[in-house]
């Protein structure tokens, strides 16, 4: 059947590998369909018939880099619920080449979602919805608060790493630290 198998989502995944390219490189308002064909080796039309438009291709990129930071996040889910909240907020931090990579495309896309409706709405479904999954780590839902303080304290420590300020291990410290306080 046409559309479906290995090769029809490898040729995909490469198409929004160099998306990703792309962004990390020289930002969202880089991308264009014929950029991404060039930077993905494949023509135009090959593009085309995956992503219609260079707004769907933006919105599938934007999806498929959050599905692989949900991925990572379930990998680290085990143990008691503190141990998850723990695993999870570790992975958040870049520790290296490939995690700056993806937190720094990420970033980019959020950026652009400001002014995209779609995407927006998206962005801030996922943010709610780890806060929310952080609540309930440390709870419930009257744990709302804590919640979003963690989300922004992890986020913020990302991007403190990102830009060199501090190291992966202070911002795991940092967090980590915060996460015992919130649970004693």
């Amino acid at each position: 059947m046409r559309g479906q198998g290995a090769a029809y989502d490898a040729r995909r995944t490469a198409i929004l590998d160099a998306v990703f390219a792309l962004v990390d490189t020289e930002g969202v308002a880089q991308v264009t369909i014929r950029r991404v064909a060039d930077r993905a080796g494949v023509s135009v039309g090959r593009v085309q018939h995956y992503f219609k438009t260079k707004d769907e291709l933006l919105e599938a990129a934007s999806s498929a880099i959050n599905d692989r930071g949900a991925e990572r996040v379930a990998e680290h889910a085990a143990g008691t619920p503190g141990d998850t909240l723990r695993a999870i907020l570790r992975v958040l931090i870049p520790r290296d080449e490939e995690d700056r990579r993806l937190f720094r495309v990420q970033q980019a896309f959020e950026t652009y979602a400001l002014t995209t409706p779609a995407l927006g709405a998206r962005v801030t479904q996922g943010y709610t919805e780890l806060s929310a999954l952080f609540a309930l780590l440390l709870g419930g839902p009257d744990r709302t608060a804590d919640g979003q303080e963690l989300l922004a304290t992890a986020v913020g420590l990302a991007t403190l790493t990102l830009t060199d300020v501090i190291t992966p291990a202070e911002a795991e410290v940092i967090v980590l630290r915060r996460v015992d306080q919130l649970l004693a």
